[in-house]
């Protein structure tokens, strides 16, 4: 139970705090509309920060902080926090701040921590009296708990960790492609992407240069997933497996995923566990935005759903901990995490396995379809027929004119059998407005 006293002692922690300078975010919250905004994403990627940006701009608009409530509900006076208990948050704000008359604006952090949160919420929301913006480090606040109690009240804004265009900024490192194409800081671009192919970019990560940090900081988070976001939030006892899966799914990023050769790794191992448990383990990595997949295009769903999916890590660096980065693969799932990050509502995002046995990496469906191979070095004859043959097999199949292969550093295009093939190094291609 979280009391008045509780509640207090954290107002008055953020009462008095200072506003941490952060590095902004692409990312606008629609703070004007009439809905609550839900924050989501894997931790530390950033989600306290963007509320953090978005209290600064209301404080410059004339806000004042009397009409700000900020609550991160891992503080450990707030640990065993129930709905019942989130009256209290009013009451200890209206003894210790002085709001004017207008909308408060109510910021609670990690609210996943909080058993029956969402019906505080849609309580709180019918009274027209606050701005509610929540974030947590879970798929499900987008999903089962919102469905009920806030379906068509609520907005959701994904934050994931930098991409290489912020990672770029938060290194002080201009990313206007005119200057840097034919200029020494190409090899700058280049550093900075081998370290974003290697240690990824969470935030703090990326601001750390010294590597042995990086790592402390990815094992960290690695760690807290783990423990607060799995294993508490699911209440589950299979630890040793459930840890054992993680790796796996961690070491084999970019790769199709296979439930029976899991089981069977499992069962070499001594562990007694259904394949139905590992598919749930796949489903909880999902959840808390650990691990994405990708299913294979094909029209019918139910057939995408019998199809073998390929899974991708949300963050490179957390391969790190447990396997040397292949750069091949870390470069896909690089374009992968950009593709979702760029991902409208209406898009769709695939990988096509063709006729001919060849397979195409990413199918963008939206207004237009897209193809998109990637290829970290297509300087070979060998690998460079490869990828084509299958660019210009799916886009025949699918009646398109051209497609794209992203590269690490080769630049270039040709017209293969009438099909047009640009060939776009990553580092130009994820700073590009154009694509976006």
């Amino acid at each position: 139970m979280a009391s008045v006293d509780d509640f207090k002692y954290v107002l008055t922690l953020w009462k008095e705090m200072e506003l941490p300078e952060i590095i902004e975010r692409k990312i606008t919250l629609d703070l004007d509309a009439d809905k609550v905004i839900v924050i989501v994403g894997v931790r530390r990627s950033g989600k306290t920060s963007l509320m953090f940006q978005h209290i600064r701009e209301l404080m410059k608009k004339g806000i004042k902080k009397d009409n700000i409530i900020y609550v991160n509900f891992e503080n450990e006076r707030l640990i065993a926090t129930k709905a019942m208990d989130m009256d209290n948050i009013l009451v200890a704000h209206s003894q210790i701040f002085n709001p004017v008359k207008g909308l408060i604006y109510l910021f609670l952090d990690e609210i996943q921590n909080v058993e029956n949160w969402d019906k505080w919420i849609r309580k709180v929301y019918d009274t027209k009296k606050y701005r509610i913006i929540i974030t947590g480090s879970s798929s499900k606040l987008l999903s089962s708990e919102i469905s009920t109690a806030l379906a068509g009240r609520n907005l959701s804004y994904i934050v994931y960790p930098f991409s290489f265009k912020e990672m770029l900024k938060a290194r002080g490192i201009t990313t206007e492609i005119s200057s840097m194409k034919y200029s020494a800081k190409k090899g700058t671009v280049l550093k900075m992407l081998d370290e974003f192919l290697e240690y990824g970019s969470f935030p703090e990560v990326v601001l750390s240069n010294d590597n042995t940090r990086k790592l402390e900081l990815l094992s960290s988070y690695f760690d807290a997933i783990f423990f607060k976001d799995i294993i508490k939030r699911y209440n589950l006892r299979e630890t040793g497996a459930l840890n054992i899966f993680l790796k796996i799914i961690a070491s084999n990023y970019s790769t199709y995923f296979s439930s029976t050769k899991a089981h069977n790794y499992f069962g070499s191992m001594g562990f007694e566990i259904s394949r139905v448990t590992i598919l749930n383990f796949l489903e909880y990595s999902k959840s808390v935005f650990f691990a994405e997949i990708l299913e294979q295009y094909l029209k019918s769903p139910r057939k995408r759903f019998a199809r073998q999916v390929k899974s991708y890590i949300i963050d490179i660096g957390l391969s790190k901990l447990f396997t040397d980065i292949d750069k091949g693969r870390a470069l896909e799932n690089a374009v992968f995490i950009e593709l979702l990050r760029r991902k409208k509502v209406s898009d769709n995002i695939y990988y096509i396995k063709l006729k001919s046995g060849r397979e195409v990496d990413f199918v963008v469906r939206g207004e237009s379809i897209k193809l998109i191979q990637v290829c970290y070095d297509p300087s070979s004859i060998d690998v460079k027929d490869r990828e084509t043959s299958a660019l210009v097999e799916a886009a025949k199949a699918l009646k398109l004119k051209k497609g794209t292969i992203l590269t690490y550093d080769y630049n270039g295009s040709e017209e293969v059998d009438g099909i047009k093939i640009e060939y776009i190094p990553f580092w130009e291609w994820a700073t590009s407005e154009e694509q976006r």
